[in-house]
């Protein structure tokens, strides 16, 4: 490889990586743009972002989200903090970094359920206010997060670390097979913008997740014949995560289907949070 491509591959994966985490996450990414880019952002036209390019490192930003929220959990523990304040602070600060874009996507998919047509059910996940179907998601969501992290946090060692890893690694992954499976429900937004998903970069965030979540699984076992850790898991259990993962991602697609008839950025957010939930969950019911 010359000095000349190498420059080029670096630049682009920079450009993919500032995709991925200005999508997913509120940490500033202007740093990490080509210098065209950091030109165009203030031109009535700027250039346009590759997002379906950069699907590939959206896993891997999701595992490094779910790794801090594991390690506030871990951190919090070692100073003696209650297990369930330290899993509300653990969630304070992953909320803090996404911007709760992906519980906005939940409430919003909740609230179009009270919706009685298909475009009456999208006007409402373009509305901004809150109904109680959207208010009760989140609270269950942020309940059922709060109380599996609690019960990881009551064991010593990293559980919580590695399971929130796991959880960050397999939602972000998940989304994505929503739109590789779904038509987009809308002409513009961001499921327009992913349509058609490009089957490359899809190919290498499931496949890298599958590596990474099968050595965070291998941890876990290691750990869980540790004194004072959670039980050791045989092969059978430790594919539990990923099982309940699909399952979330099934009922957001199923929910997607028949409530709106294809997928919306909402509903990519939604499959996150469900996913999260089932699969902290599982964890929790594992640590036991």
């Amino acid at each position: 490889m010359t000095r000349r491509s190498a420059r080029h591959t670096m630049a682009l994966l920079r450009l993919h990586l500032a995709c991925g985490l200005g999508l997913l996450t509120r940490l500033p990414v202007e740093r990490l743009l080509p210098p065209r880019y950091r030109a165009s952002a203030g031109r009535q036209t700027p250039l346009p972002w590759p997002l379906g390019r950069s699907i590939w490192c959206w896993p891997l930003i999701g595992g490094a989200l779910g790794t801090v929220t594991g390690g506030v959990l871990e951190l919090l523990r070692l100073v003696h903090v209650p297990p369930l304040v330290a899993a509300c602070m653990a969630l304070a600060a992953q909320t803090l970094l996404t911007g709760a874009l992906h519980e906005d996507g939940l409430a919003d998919l909740a609230d179009a359920a009270g919706g009685s047509t298909r475009e009456r059910r999208l006007d409402i996940m373009r509305d901004s206010h809150l109904g109680s179907f959207g208010t009760i998601a989140l609270v269950l969501a942020f309940g059922i997060r709060a109380a599996a992290l609690a019960a990881l946090a009551a064991h010593t060692g990293w559980a919580g670390v590695i399971a929130c890893a796991v959880a960050g690694l397999l939602s972000r992954a998940g989304m994505l097979v929503l739109p590789a499976h779904l038509p987009p429900a809308r002409t513009n937004g961001l499921a327009h913008a992913l349509a058609p998903l490009p089957s490359a970069p899809l190919a290498g965030a499931l496949g890298g997740t599958c590596v990474l979540t099968f050595g965070l699984m291998t941890l876990w076992e290691h750990h869980g014949g540790e004194s004072g850790g959670p039980h050791p898991v045989t092969l059978g259990l430790a594919l539990l995560p990923p099982a309940a993962a699909c399952l979330g991602v099934v009922v957001a697609a199923g929910t997607a289907r028949r409530l709106l008839g294809g997928y919306t950025g909402d509903v990519l957010g939604a499959c996150v949070v469900i996913v999260e939930c089932l699969v902290l969950a599982t964890f929790a019911a594992l640590a036991a």
